[in-house]
């Protein structure tokens, strides 16, 4: 029944915000596409070394113990960044554009690093995009437009309660309560994400690295 019940909440906000959504994925679509434009225009030199340096890891991982709690770690620090970042620009009236930019910004990143991985490592690129970078990134993309879509509707209703002169600092106070407690459970999700990416997928990845001998290399 709980989950009936945020479905059909997500399918209303989604509903009642559709432009402010379609905004927000616009912006993490072009920033994934000029990602991976990026590793296509990119000189034979820098796409040689970082090839080499993909390469490497691989060979790395393949041989050596992965420290996953290291990367379990870093995925929350990245992550939760965004997130923060996100929910403090929704309490300003001048952060619509940044977030949007920072929606841009992890799309170049997605698109980049998926591009790289393909362009490098050819027909089994596609396979560790799919089993490695993909799954955490189904977690991590909804949770980001969601939580952005929020922000940027949060900020629009303190610029209107500014342009009508309403401010009421109790009322203020319960929708920035509300408001908090969205990103905390947005939050919370993400952590099925950070487990992903910490501890199931160098899993994935050493044993692609490792069967065979040289299924990567």
């Amino acid at each position: 029944m709980k989950d009936n019940k945020v479905s059909y909440k997500l399918i209303g906000h989604i509903h009642q915000n559709l432009i402010l959504y379609l905004i927000t994925v616009l912006f993490l679509c072009i920033g994934i596409v000029v990602g991976m434009y990026s590793v296509k225009y990119m000189s034979d030199v820098e796409k040689s070394n970082l090839i080499s340096y993909l390469r490497n890891l691989c060979e790395t991982i393949s041989q050596e113990q992965v420290n996953r709690k290291y990367i379990f770690i870093e995925a929350i620090k990245n992550n939760i960044a965004i997130i923060v970042a996100v929910w403090f620009l929704g309490l300003t009236i001048l952060g619509i554009p940044i977030i949007l930019i920072i929606d841009l910004f992890k799309g170049f990143t997605i698109g980049f690093t998926s591009s790289l991985v393909i362009n490098g490592l050819g027909t089994k690129g596609i396979l560790i995009d799919l089993l490695i970078i993909f799954p955490q990134n189904i977690i991590y993309i909804p949770c980001i437009v969601i939580s952005s879509v929020i922000a940027i509707e949060f900020s629009l209703i303190l610029l209107k309660s500014i342009s009508i002169k309403s401010i009421n600092k109790n009322g203020n106070l319960i929708q920035i309560a509300a408001y908090s407690t969205v990103f905390i459970f947005i939050t919370g999700f993400m952590f099925v994400g950070f487990i992903l990416e910490g501890y199931i997928s160098p899993s994935i990845l050493k044993f692609i690295a490792y069967s065979g001998g040289n299924v990567i290399l």
